[in-house]
């Protein structure tokens, strides 16, 4: 290698070098209020639910457990997003599986589970 090639290659490692250590970190990195509190305005979707079976359906309700009687509608509100779920096995659904989820389309309307 000759002097002007080996010099050529120093400055490029100490530009290198160097571009890391002149680099400042921003002091803080603001994040949008919105972001962090857009679950506190979820719009409410106001329905109701029947049992179209003919036993009692145990459903986890957005975060409350609730027992369904047959044929006896019961009006539920929950914030659009919010799940309905099946807590046990029936002859239609397996514990755990999403029979409705809330969203504007319901509002208003009777869904009916079996």
């Amino acid at each position: 290698m000759n002097r002007k090639s080996v010099m050529s290659v120093m400055v490029m490692a100490a530009s290198l070098v160097s571009a890391s250590a002149v680099y400042a970190a921003p002091a803080s990195v603001r994040t949008p209020v919105n972001a962090i509190y857009s679950n506190s305005h979820s719009k409410l979707v106001k329905f109701a639910l029947r049992n179209d079976s003919s036993a009692p359906l145990k459903l986890m309700v957005g975060d409350k457990e609730m027992t369904l009687e047959p044929g006896k509608p019961v009006a539920v509100e929950l914030a659009s997003g919010q799940k309905i779920v099946a807590e046990e096995t029936t002859a239609t659904n397996k514990a755990g599986d999403v029979l409705a989820t809330a969203f504007d389309g319901l509002n208003g309307a009777t869904v009916s589970v079996r």
